[in-house]
């Protein structure tokens, strides 16, 4: 809200509030007098003396409140508060610097501190700008000023000022809308429209708006009577902020006139003359009040009659009697006889000027609508304002547009036509929405607008009229002298003009619906040729001859220049706080510009100009190319700070080529191509991207080799169970894959290239450190016992022979012992991880590679734009490229095969782990071990099911099956070699088959755990063979006897010892190992016969845990000399 405005309404609430406290009798007097309010200026008394004599109970002194008002306005405003002081500035605290932190001056003693209200100058304000308004969105940098600014620095009384006449009397604003209250009343009266009757003598209210809202409510619930326009007459009265004295005058005034019976059309100095005529002193509530009254009618008179062009004799005569009519203190007709007389002869004098022919075919007595048209058309905009409401300036009332009617009966006396008035309304509307930023109040200004021009012209008496209503307004550094109508035109195109000359600054991205109404605003009002604004010096070919046109690109010309300069400026002041290069700074705040250039004003702005997107990104691109080029030129090294530059150079490029693309395609106009200039980053940065890239080579593999080699092999956490040191790796790559996508620099295929290699390499050492842990899986398995045959012990004591076995390496055990399941496990979902989170990172890869490769099309716009090609096929290149890209991405597939094969190693390696290694001495060494009786597979399964429990546990779901598989195979064949290679210290008769088939069936069980764990057809499947060698015990000697022989007459076979399995149950060395350990007299006889083979009894097999997996020197012999041997093969899952 305006500074002036604020003021009359500090100094008239002030002047209130001492009236109130004087006339109830709060105050003391001198010597219990009434205190004359008449005699005393309530502008030059301090409120605050007044307030401490209130709360003191003190006499008032009127010569001690004036000196103390005079004696304060020589210190600083200050408002106390409870902790300490807080002084008011007129200059910027940033620019002043830190506030004072000396106490406050002491006052001169005997002198009271007072507490004064806000100042004046605290309550100025920068509308024009916008901060007031609302529609800003960004605020100026302090110490910064913006680029091309106008050099007519609008000010708010620039800008709300028609250049009307001035008025010579100095009138006040409270004195017009008081003025323009009582036309209205006594309008309303002479039409008829309302009376006035004898009203009782009300009781006083000291709340002034007491009501406001009831009022208003309860004529909102009723309907208006269509002949009666009274009852809006209270709102109207609060609205103008008329007293209840005040009014109560004024309508007795009205009543006791002779304005109803004049049959002439009435102007303002006969509604003055006759209220003058006929109110006296008792009808005021005060003497003082009366005063000041007078002294106004009198100033209306003087203004009105005084602006006629007349003779200096009859002008001073008129002055004279002014004057003597300002110094009548009171109309007592007995005392002041010339009273009467005095008024006699201004109404003379009124009557004979308002009997003037009228012009522009006007009536008579409408002399006074041409010659004090300013007078008239400041009294109209009182009452226009009075349909803000008081309470919330940006809010129109509810009954606006009931008031409005109700102002029409004015028109005759004010001289104002419907053309006046809905172009006075739009200004009022207008300047409230400056001082608010309420949107709607812009809205309602610019449809107040289009009626104005949609107005019919009538070249005869209106538009004359119209035209006669002149006011001065300054253009350009000149004076021009305009009609009423076209000054308000040409100040709501000034401002119009000030605002979208720099609508970057002005504008909120979230305001766009202001800005849109601003720039119909500015095509309604333009009377001025962008050509007068500035010469246009970017692309000024492009505008055509389309005044309109010409007009919004001048406006983005500007803005967009100054939106560079404050980025520029912005820059300079941030480069050494944010440690960045200036021209990134630049770069990053110009793509903020494009977006919301964009987003918020290229779709209003292309409904008026259709190259304004066109127009704003090339001059975008333009600005900072001729400061991005002296800095490339110059370039000898590519450091931290040049490789900054090129990326967010490259980015705004990328940004622009985009925007222009989404829009016009490759349709831009040879006027602008000439502007276009690419900046070639990709020239300066390819060398840079390729370096980065190879030093991230050795830094990842670095990093690789460093986490694998401390690895131990412990899940990283209950729910993550692969090794930390994968998760590591991992990390590394994505950050790099991150930095390399991120960098915002144009790359290529080979720059693709090279980084997957990198990460390849990185992957396929860590696989490659895995596999170097492995062991052969041969050196899990035990040692053959020697083939015998049975025989009963006839001499127990007998010293036993012992097969000559040769231990592991130290090494090599110390590998094995380091291999535990639970290790494995973790290896198992490691790989695992790799090839998850391989899958992940290509999809990663491919996703950030086609967003960059979106950017190819546009990597180049700039270049077809500036040699006037045509747009290439983007596609057909994506789709070559894309080819290109897959093939790349086979690199990948090496690791994933690597990490397949490890996998199935370490499958195949785990179960006879747990079996053959980690169980070898409950299980191989101890099952049936003597007799089958005395050591049952019973003992061993809750040994086997806690194994199971932990292998679980770390295990991941999507490896736990077929883990459980492999060691349940490598159960199978543990059972297989405890019955076939257990040794002399096992032997089987036909009685323990059903046992040993229970045995087998309760280890089925275990794996299969109620149809939790393995299928049953897959368990059945891998423990035929055991089922079938079991049938083969329960045979008799003579009939397994004629199967060996039939099997080695149909297949030659070479004897060797297992490791680990068998093709089937009915080979010939399948049989020949059932014979050996089948207890029965027949077949040890058949064996003794045909191959020699030692008792049973002469042996003894205990064996050691540093076992070697080879054959024993004694077993050698015998397959050499027998020339037969098992096969190693079985049935794969």
């Amino acid at each position: 809200m305006g500074t002036p405005f604020l003021l009359e309404r500090y100094r008239r609430d002030r002047r209130n509030l001492l009236e109130f406290l004087f006339s109830e009798g709060l105050i003391r007097a001198p010597s219990r007098t009434s205190i004359d309010l008449a005699g005393l200026d309530l502008d030059s008394i301090s409120a605050d003396y007044v307030l401490d004599c209130l709360e003191s109970g003190e006499e008032f002194d009127p010569s001690e409140a004036t000196r103390r008002y005079f004696d304060g306005l020589k210190y600083p405003i200050m408002l106390n508060s409870s902790s300490t002081n807080s002084y008011y500035f007129v200059s910027e605290p940033e620019i002043s610097g830190s506030p004072p932190r000396r106490a406050a001056p002491r006052l001169s003693s005997g002198m009271k501190i007072t507490t004064n209200g806000t100042s004046s100058q605290v309550a100025k304000h920068d509308n024009l700008i916008g901060r007031d308004v609302g529609i800003s969105g960004e605020s100026r940098t302090k110490g910064v000023a913006t680029a091309d600014e106008p050099s007519r620095l609008l000010e708010d009384k620039d800008i709300l000022s028609l250049g009307l006449p001035g008025l010579s009397t100095g009138i006040s604003d409270d004195e017009i809308r008081e003025t323009a209250y009582e036309v209205l009343l006594a309008c309303l009266f002479c039409g008829g429209k309302v009376h006035f009757p004898e009203e009782m003598k009300k009781e006083k209210k000291t709340n002034f708006l007491k009501g406001l809202r009831s009022k208003r409510e309860g004529l909102s619930s009723f309907p208006v009577p269509e002949d009666s326009h009274s009852d809006f007459l209270d709102i109207i009265r609060v609205q103008m902020e008329i007293s209840e004295a005040t009014n109560a005058f004024i309508r007795k005034g009205s009543r006791l006139s002779n304005l109803r019976e004049m049959n002439e059309q009435i102007d303002v100095p006969c509604i003055s003359l006759n209220l003058i005529s006929v109110l006296y002193k008792l009808d005021f509530p005060s003497e003082r009040l009366r005063m000041q009254w007078q002294r106004r009618q009198a100033n209306i008179l003087e203004e009105l009659l005084g602006s006629v062009n007349m003779d200096s004799k009859m002008r001073e005569t008129l002055q004279i009697l002014l004057r003597k009519l300002r110094s009548i203190e009171e109309k007592v007709s007995d005392v002041y006889d010339g009273f009467f007389e005095i008024l006699s002869l201004i109404k003379r004098y009124a009557s004979k000027l308002s009997s003037m022919p009228g012009k522009y075919g006007f009536q008579s007595k409408a002399y006074y609508r041409t010659a004090s048209y300013q007078f008239n058309i400041k009294l109209y905009e009182k009452l226009l304002y009075s349909v803000f409401d008081i309470l919330e300036d940006g809010k129109i009332l509810e009954e606006a547009d009931e008031m409005l009617e109700v102002y029409e009966f004015t028109w005759s006396t004010l001289g104002i036509t419907q053309k006046l008035h809905n172009v006075l309304y739009a200004w009022v509307l207008f300047q409230q929405f400056i001082k608010t930023g309420e949107f709607l109040l812009l809205k309602l200004a610019v449809l107040e607008m289009q009626k104005v021009l949609s107005h019919k012209n009538d070249e005869g008496t209106e538009e004359a009229y119209i035209s006669s209503l002149i006011c001065s307004v300054e253009s350009y550094g000149s004076k021009r002298f305009l009609c009423l109508v076209d000054a308000i035109f040409f100040k709501i195109y000034l401002w119009c003009c000030y605002q979208l000359e720099d609508y970057h600054l002005h504008f909120a991205q979230e305001k766009s619906a202001i800005f849109g109404s601003v720039v119909n605003l500015a095509v309604l009002t333009q009377t001025t040729s962008a050509d007068e604004c500035a010469e246009n010096k970017y692309f000024g070919s492009m505008a055509g001859n389309i005044p309109e046109w010409k007009l919004f690109h001048f406006f983005i010309v500007k803005s967009i220049q100054a939106a560079f300069k404050r980025a520029c400026s912005l820059a300079e002041n941030q480069s050494s706080v944010e440690l960045k290069h200036p021209l990134a700074i630049v770069a990053h705040e110009l793509k903020q510009v494009a977006e919301k250039e964009y987003t918020a004003f290229y779709p209003v702005l292309c409904q008026k100009y259709p190259k304004s997107g066109k127009l704003a990104f090339i001059l975008l691109h333009l600005l900072y190319g001729e400061r991005l080029k002296p800095f490339l030129e110059g370039l000898t090294h590519l450091s931290e700070s040049v490789k900054e530059v090129l990326a967010a150079s490259n980015t705004l490029e990328l940004c622009l080529a985009h925007k222009l693309s989404s829009i016009y395609g490759d349709n831009v106009d040879s006027s602008a191509t000439k502007y276009v200039h690419p900046y070639q980053i990709s020239h300066y940065c390819a060398p840079l991207v390729l370096q980065w890239i190879h030093a991230q080579h050795d830094n990842i593999l670095e990093w690789t080799k460093r986490a694998v080699e401390i690895e131990d092999w412990e899940p990283l956490s209950s729910q993550q169970r692969q090794a930390k040191s994968a998760v590591e790796v991992f990390r590394i790559v994505e950050e790099t894959v991150d930095q390399f996508f991120s960098s915002n620099l144009p790359m290529d295929i080979i720059h693709l290239r090279s980084l997957l290699i990198g990460i390849v390499r990185s992957l396929e050492a860590y696989l490659l450190h895995i596999v170097n842990q492995q062991v052969d899986v041969t050196m899990l398995y035990p040692s053959t016992p020697a083939l015998t045959r049975y025989a009963e012990s006839i001499y127990p004591f007998m010293k036993k022979k012992f097969v000559q076995l040769t231990t592991l390496e130290e090494k090599m055990t110390f590998q094995l012992n380091t291999l535990t399941g639970p290790k494995l496990c973790v290896k198992l979902n490691t790989l695992h991880y790799i090839r998850d989170q391989l899958d992940t990172l290509e999809d990663t890869i491919k996703h950030s590679w086609n967003l960059v490769q979106s950017g190819f099309g546009l990597a180049d716009y700039f270049s077809r734009i500036s040699n006037g090609k045509s747009s290439v096929d983007v596609n057909v290149n994506l789709s070559a490229c894309n080819g290109s890209v897959d093939e790349l991405f086979a690199l990948f597939d090496n690791v994933r095969r690597g990490a397949v094969t490890t996998s199935k190693m370490m499958l195949d390696f785990i179960g006879p782990r747990v079996i053959f290694w980690d169980m070898r001495d409950s299980f191989l060494f101890s099952l049936y071990r003597s007799s089958v009786n005395s050591a049952r597979l019973e003992i061993f399964i809750p040994l086997l099911d806690q194994v199971l429990d932990r292998i679980c546990d770390l295990i991941i779901d999507e490896l736990r099956d077929q883990v459980v598989l492999k060691i349940f195979q490598a159960s199978m064949d543990g059972f297989i070699w405890v019955l076939l290679d257990g040794g002399p210290s096992r032997a089987f008769s036909e009685a323990d088959v059903p046992l040993m088939q229970e045995d087998l069936a309760m280890l089925k069980e275990l794996f299969i755990a109620n149809g939790q764990g393995l299928p049953f057809d897959v368990v059945e499947k891998e423990a035929r063979l055991a089922r079938q060698i079991l049938d083969l015990f329960a045979l008799k000697a003579d009939t397994i006897i004629e199967m060996l022989v039939s099997a080695s007459e149909q297949t030659a076979y070479h004897l060797k010892p297992t490791t680990g399995g068998r093709s089937c149950a009915n080979d010939a060395q399948t049989l020949l190992r059932v014979l050996c350990h089948k207890k029965d007299g027949s077949a040890s006889e058949f064996l003794k016969m045909h191959y020699q083979l030692p008792k049973s009894s002469d042996y003894d097999d205990i064996p050691s845990k540093e076992e070697r997996t080879s054959t024993s020197p004694i077993l050698s012999d015998i397959f050499r000399d027998l020339g037969v041997g098992p096969s190693s093969c079985r049935t794969t899952y």
